[in-house]
């Protein structure tokens, strides 16, 4: 093995999380609903599902469990935390933090930093470079980063079925347990105009193969910026963000062709015994994330004199040498959907959870359409095991789902489902752990901070409580009907629970959005709050 520990800081990952939404929607289901061949989504994209929120989820919902995941993976307390860190481009409030949100209702340090970084798909790991920056300077010690989005385009477009859902949480320090970053990146900027969203819109708009095309020069840009910056490298597995799982495929292609050829230039001057010291040991080292060999490398040989006895022999050696370890990580985007800020980076988890072993390299080229694009490399240190066997893993979220159907789907985008819940009483479950939300609220159930001398509600209500809402509990009374169009509930000791729960259940909490009627008081008007509801556990790690 190659020492390459020179390339390599000692700031990375303690830690990690993910989470997405559970309900999906079948692609092939939606294919034929929109008249379209369905091997366009499976074999055009590598797309099988997409994740969808339910009513009332969003990125607080999404982005709170993640953290949690990541927080309890290596036993790390929510006080140890001096920085907490957002990249997202699902935005909740125009003006006022997402990231405050977070650190109010994971308990974070009151004397800590928090950011919001907008800069498309790329906001997490720009996220990610200021945590770096910030503890090498010994600014901060701990820093988390939640990267959380859903991805949104018009119903019946194109981009309609790599619309997806997700979450990750880092936890980033000093002597990390899972992964170290590289001293250096790649790093490239421009204006260009391959997607945008407009203000006041949900839906995003794409520029079909222009969109492709600009992602595909940042990537190589990127990668060649990070050559420059710490020479050539070898990585043993490449990930890339992934609008839809069959485009890291193309980037990985556009590297081989335009980057690595040269590599095989010469090759018709090189003896059998050469041939299998030189090409083969090179591509063991770059390609082994390809499935087959690639059609262009194919014909390059062919066009360089090699028999079709010799291109059998490399077709073999790569199926037989390759397959079953070629971009497993294309697995996440497949099932979840373009989780924006997340993709990329849950891919890595997805890595570090089964296949990755101590000191390999990831190599990852993190891209936000505007456009920016930032590559690097992380080292897998000795001890990562020990977090990543502990916790959900991403496979469980892949195997543990529920399906929506296509109306159901199209209800929920139009904003035209209602949540229906009932109320009822829980208790702590015994393997909880104490993970869960402390929330101080009114009368009427509006979240108050925990701040001296503000600890009142802004729209004017009396009272003050503070409760914690466990993660992991048991419905322990009936379940209550109600119409209640507040949260006053809360102060008489029950919660939301989802209507189909019985006494007994096993239940988690999410925290959902909750648009609080204004009353009389016309500056409340589009204030939200975030309030627990009870849904049942599907996901089997609560310990």
């Amino acid at each position: 093995m190659l020492r390459n520990d020179h390339l390599f800081s000692n700031v990375g990952i303690d830690s990690m999380g993910f989470h997405a939404p559970r309900h999906y929607v079948d692609l092939r289901e939606l294919a034929i609903e929109r008249n379209v061949d369905p091997d366009k989504y499976k074999k055009g994209l590598n797309a099988f599902f997409m994740r969808l929120p339910d009513v009332g989820e969003d990125i607080i919902s999404i982005g709170l469990k993640a953290a949690q995941n990541a927080l309890y993976r290596a036993s790390i307390t929510p006080k140890s935390i001096d920085a907490l860190f957002v990249g997202t481009e699902t935005i909740t409030y125009s003006v006022k933090s997402i990231s405050n949100i977070y650190a109010d209702l994971l308990g974070i340090n009151k004397f800590s930093i928090t950011q919001d970084i907008y800069n498309a798909c790329a906001g997490g790991t720009l996220a990610i470079l200021n945590a770096i920056g910030l503890i090498e300077k010994d600014i901060i010690k701990r820093a988390l980063i939640i990267g959380a989005d859903v991805s949104s385009y018009e119903m019946g477009t194109p981009s309609e079925p790599t619309q997806g859902s997700g979450a990750i949480a880092f936890v980033i320090s000093k002597n990390p347990r899972v992964a170290k970053f590289s001293k250096n990146f790649g790093k490239v900027s421009a204006n260009v105009n391959d997607f945008y969203r407009p203000k006041g819109e949900i839906n995003a708009k794409v520029f079909g193969h222009y969109s492709v095309d600009t992602y595909l020069n940042f990537q190589l840009h990127s990668y060649d910026d990070l050559i420059r910056n710490i020479g050539d490298f070898h990585a043993d597995y490449y990930t890339f963000h992934a609008p839809y799982a069959k485009l890291p495929i193309k980037c990985m292609e556009q590297i081989i062709h335009k980057r690595w050829i040269k590599h095989i230039k010469n090759l018709p001057k090189l003896s059998k015994r050469q041939l299998g010291h030189t090409l083969f040991k090179k591509l063991d080292n770059f390609l082994h994330d390809l499935t087959v060999l690639p059609e262009y490398l194919y014909l390059k040989l062919r066009e360089r004199g090699y028999s079709s006895e010799k291109l059998e022999e490399i077709s073999h050696w790569f199926i037989s040498n390759i397959k079953g370890r070629v971009l497993p990580q294309l697995r996440v985007p497949s099932h979840f959907g373009n989780m924006y800020n997340a993709s990329v980076w849950a891919q890595i988890i997805h890595i570090l959870e089964h296949y990755a072993q101590s000191n390999q390299t990831i190599y990852f080229g993190s891209y936000g359409s505007g456009a920016t694009c930032i590559s690097g490399l992380l080292k897998v240190q000795p001890r990562f095991k020990s977090v990543m066997d502990k916790g959900s893993k991403i496979n469980d979220y892949i195997n543990i789902k529920e399906k929506r159907s296509i109306r159901d789907y199209e209800l929920i985008k139009r904003g035209l489902m209602k949540q229906e819940f009932k109320l009822g009483h829980i208790i702590e479950h015994e393997e909880n752990h104490k993970r869960g939300y402390w929330l101080n609220f009114c009368d009427k159930g509006c979240l108050i901070p925990n701040v001296r001398g503000l600890n009142r509600c802004p729209k004017g209500h009396l009272g003050f409580y503070t409760k914690f809402f466990p993660l992991y509990a048991v419905l322990d009374s009936n379940p209550i009907d109600t119409d209640i169009d507040d949260l006053s509930y809360l102060k008489e000791d029950l919660v939301r629970i989802s209507a189909n729960l019985k006494q007994g259940d096993n239940v988690e909490c999410d925290m959902r959005r909750v648009n609080m009627t204004p009353n009389d008081n016309t500056l409340a008007m589009g204030l939200i709050d975030w309030a627990p509801l009870y849904i049942s556990n599907l996901h089997c790690s609560i310990k």
